[in-house]
């Protein structure tokens, strides 16, 4: 069962076989879903939830009638298409209420829950999810790891609370010794005088078993509110004034976003007296946290500033690992969000396993690059800001087709426009915005003919997803 599992959530995640089910007649997928009820009914009565089976049978019928009430749609209807929010998948899920935990299979709450409690692991005792903490800064560069509990170790770090502190969070099939990390560490470090804080959930993380590392988010975004909650309480004795206290600043990427959403969540809850002022999502994943509640993913509420990046935004079977929503109060889409230039060339661990689900390595490459850009952007916000010779800037976008091309040649400056990266909470503008990046580094210095390819790509998505859209409806 637990192997069933798993291959289905990986070819729903990696190859997007579930748009395989659109193209069929309603019959086959009434057969196609009642042969998974079957071979799931034997096992499911072993399970702690009694109403698995009515759960999936319902399930069944409601996409049964569904797929009988889609509607057929073609390019004239499709004139006014949100390029990067709106999808085939999105009016699908809106024809049920929204799921309240991490639903990458599709088959509603109790099921997720039931797969929450075989894969979710503990967040405390000897069977607790090892989550690490490494501290640094410019007067101690080199990390020190500290441990929650009474053995804490604070005293060993240079940790300041006058400081601003930054968290920083990986993803999926990632590590806290990644290249990019370090770069993003010393970068901050170059910045200004902060606290580094680098989150290494890897225990998690590096799982080929994905809905197994994005149930844990809920679990090592719990663990980095008790690391908060420590720093707070070996504080705040010797500076009782908060007002004295640095801004604390969550960065995620991809899972590592959602994280970072669950950590400021929870610190409202604790009513601890160090929140999270601002957490910038890079890219946060698309696979299981599409069309769930606020509350299991990160959220613009979670801080006064959410900033979000998105480089990777596409539709699941095109291989969109990022997430396309808007759900920050400043959510950038570089190049349209979904591929980045110069994203040809990447290898990767996972090549090989998504390689045997017959997805060309092209591409492999083009989702991994893209994915990936959006932590490559923010550091380099970081260097420009110190060296004072590049910005990111962003233009106001409705995030449509029409509307980036129009956006795309326009000129910018602090007067009409805002920036991408480190700078952007130095604005007051919110909302969704377009930028224009170059295609190798650096990557805020563009040309008239990197806005040109930019342009003919922004044309080939649209153009797909008209496509996707009218097969899927015809």
């Amino acid at each position: 069962m637990a192997k069933f599992l798993i291959f289905a959530i990986l070819i729903q995640i990696f190859n997007g076989k579930y748009s395989y089910l659109l193209n069929l007649p309603i019959p086959t997928i009434n057969e196609t879903l009642q042969s998974t009820l079957n071979k799931t009914a034997s096992v499911a009565e072993t399970l702690p939830v009694p109403t698995i089976n009515e759960t999936l049978q319902s399930t069944l019928n409601k996409t049964a009638s569904v797929a009988e009430a889609l509607p057929f749609f073609n390019e004239t209807s499709l004139a006014n298409f949100t390029y990067t929010i709106n999808s085939f998948s999105d009016g699908l899920q809106n024809t049920s209420s929204l799921s309240y935990q991490v639903d990458c299979l599709g088959l509603g709450e109790t099921v997720a829950k039931t797969l929450k409690f075989f894969f979710q692991d503990k967040a405390n005792g000897s069977n607790a999810l090892d989550v690490q903490f490494f501290l640094s800064s410019r007067n101690q560069s080199r990390r020190v790891q500290v441990v929650l509990g009474e053995q804490f170790g604070l005293e060993w770090t240079d940790f300041k609370m006058e400081r601003r502190t930054v968290v920083i969070v990986h993803g999926f099939l990632s590590h806290g010794q990644e290249t990019w990390i370090r770069n993003m560490e010393q970068a901050f470090l170059d910045w200004d005088d902060v606290n580094v804080v680098v989150v290494d959930w890897s225990d998690g993380s590096n799982t080929w078993n994905y809905f197994k590392a994005a149930v844990n988010t809920e679990i090592v975004g719990y663990q980095i509110s008790k690391l908060i909650e420590h720093l707070t309480n070996a504080t705040i004795d010797k500076e009782p004034d908060t007002s004295k206290w640095g801004p604390l600043h969550l960065i995620g990427h991809s899972l590592g976003a959602h994280i970072c959403g669950f950590a400021a969540k929870n610190l409202k809850k604790m009513h601890n007296s160090w929140t999270v002022q601002r957490i910038t999502g890079l890219d946060p994943a698309q696979p299981c946290f599409r069309n769930i509640d606020s509350s299991f993913h990160l959220d613009k509420d979670d801080a006064p500033f959410v900033d979000v990046i998105h480089t990777n935004g596409k539709f699941l079977m095109h291989l969109g690992l990022g997430l396309p929503n808007a759900i920050g109060n400043a959510d950038f889409y570089p190049n349209g969000g979904k591929v980045q230039p110069g994203c040809v060339d990447t290898e990767s661990s996972i090549f090989s396993f998504l390689e045997i689900l017959h997805i060309p390595k092209t591409v492999i490459n083009e989702a991994i690059c893209s994915h990936g850009r959006s932590y490559v952007y923010f550091t380099e916000s970081l260097v420009s800001a110190v060296a004072k010779n590049c910005s990111f800037w962003a233009h106001h976008s409705n995030v449509t087709y029409k509307d980036f091309l129009r956006v795309i040649s326009e000129p910018c400056d602090r007067n009409i426009c805002t920036e991408m990266g480190i700078r952007a909470e130095t604005y007051d503008d919110r909302g969704t915005f377009f930028v224009t990046t170059s295609n190798s580094a650096p990557f805020c210095d563009h040309n008239s003919n990197i806005v040109a390819e930019i342009k003919e790509q922004l044309n080939q998505d649209y153009q797909y997803e008209i496509k996707d859209l009218s097969d899927n409806h015809s």
